[in-house]
């Protein structure tokens, strides 16, 4: 499991234009603004429908984007900066996570240090489901919270 800032906006063609021209028409927006897609995986290379946190302060920015035509099962959300805060770590855990990883238990899943992946919320959240957390925070360490 990781998150990923990512532009909405495509990367544009080639345009041809008069050596001279000053100004080409852009074929894309001059937007800059990027949106936060977390993504998970399996070991077999099954992946999870994503989280997608768009910039915003109510549910009303999501109108600006066509959701019904998203990855299916993708769920959408906003954040005022797009991050990935806590609740929204807890909220993906809660509601991709659990409703897409199966019955079978116990299940590990591997989180990188990001301080939304090591919330209260994730780890009783992980232990009621038994759900093994391995979260590396550098090249040679790691913690992994136990069922037990």
């Amino acid at each position: 499991m990781d998150e990923k800032g990512v532009s909405m906006e495509h990367t544009p063609v080639k345009v041809v234009a008069d050596k001279a021209s000053r100004n080409t028409p852009g074929r894309v927006a001059n937007s800059r603004q990027s949106n936060t897609i977390i993504a998970c995986i399996n070991a077999i290379g099954k992946s999870m429908p994503p989280m997608i946190i768009v910039k915003g302060k109510t549910e009303k920015f999501l109108r600006g984007f066509n959701v019904l035509e998203g990855p299916v099962g993708s769920k959408w959300t906003y954040q005022q900066n797009t991050w990935t805060e806590d609740i929204l770590g807890v909220e993906w855990f809660k509601g991709v996570f659990l409703a897409h990883c199966g019955e079978e238990r116990p299940r590990l899943i591997i989180l990188d240090g990001h301080h939304s992946h090591e919330t209260i919320g994730i780890i009783n959240a992980a232990r009621k489901e038994n759900i093994l957390l391995l979260c590396p925070t550098s090249s040679h360490h790691a913690f992994v919270v136990s069922i037990r």
